[in-house]
């Protein structure tokens, strides 16, 4: 299983704009090769938020990447300038379990 955590500083955006690119964050939970996701903000820093995805595999991991339901989001947070850190970890997760 792999665990793709990526932490977004996305405290310099207004509150709209931040609750947007949350919901498109979250909506990529619909993506055929996404088994688990999450998001939400850090409790000691409210200006950054974490997302952690779930993904069976590299190849799930490849699939998400390149997904032309993924693409516009992460277009959208280069546009808005977004400091982000990502961390892709292997797990021996079984990914059932989580669906």
């Amino acid at each position: 299983m792999i665990w793709h955590v990526v932490r977004f500083e996305l405290g310099s955006l207004s509150e709209a704009v931040r609750t947007d690119v949350e919901a498109q964050l979250a909506a990529l939970a619909d993506l055929d090769v996404v088994s688990f996701l999450r998001i939400g903000r850090d409790i000691e820093d409210p200006a950054v938020t974490g997302l952690v995805v779930g993904l069976a595999d590299e190849a799930a991991l490849e699939a998400y990447r390149v997904h032309p339901d993924h693409q516009p989001v992460v277009q959208r947070i280069g546009e808005l300038g977004v400091p982000r850190v990502r961390l892709d970890i292997v797990s021996d997760d079984d990914p059932t379990v989580l669906a």
